[in-house]
């Protein structure tokens, strides 16, 4: 039987995040809502993700994330949407941190992205589930979320699940 495991993410919007892990091979499930940690008292914009630490590492999905938003940026929507992992167990903590490390390579500036223990998830409407895979064509979809997508694809392609990769393909024509 395989075991999962569960990671959450804030940074962007909940949209931009879900299509991101959804595109991963070894992901069983990304859920969007919001998340609260910490005090518990605030809750932001976050993916809860199911995954496969045998198909997966979560250098992967650490590197998914830094990658696909402003993960060394303060700026203003940064109260709204922290850059943050989100972890169930005390031993995640520091493979998530080691990952952060690994990337931190890859960014000319400091990342800010922390590292706090999740206290509760809220799961959106189920409408609201799947919105980019569900309307690849909106304007949001193509201006937002499919670039993102392309940088996925770029840096992890070889995780990218072939259904997923189909339609990031035809969405990322014409992005540089």
């Amino acid at each position: 039987m395989m075991k999962t495991l569960q990671l959450g993410f804030s940074g962007s919007c909940y949209w931009c995040m879900e299509a991101v892990f959804q595109s991963l091979d070894g992901v069983i499930s990304a859920e969007q809502g919001w998340m609260s940690a910490g005090n518990g008292k605030d809750r932001y914009e976050a993916v809860l993700v199911e995954y496969d630490p045998l198909t997966i590492p979560v250098h992967v999905l650490v590197g998914a994330h830094l990658h696909t938003h402003h993960a060394t940026s303060n700026h203003p929507l940064r109260r709204r949407y922290p850059s943050a992992i989100y972890t169930y167990t005390e031993s995640q903590r520091p493979v998530v941190l080691e990952a952060i490390a690994r990337h931190q390579e890859d960014f000319a500036e400091p990342l800010v992205t922390g590292v706090e223990e999740a206290m509760s998830f809220v799961s959106c409407e189920d409408d609201k589930q799947g919105y980019y895979f569900n309307h690849p064509e909106r304007p949001f979809c193509e201006g937002q979320i499919a670039p993102k997508l392309h940088i996925l694809l770029s840096r992890f392609g070889n995780y990218v699940n072939a259904d997923k990769r189909q339609i990031i393909e035809q969405a990322s024509k014409g992005l540089p």
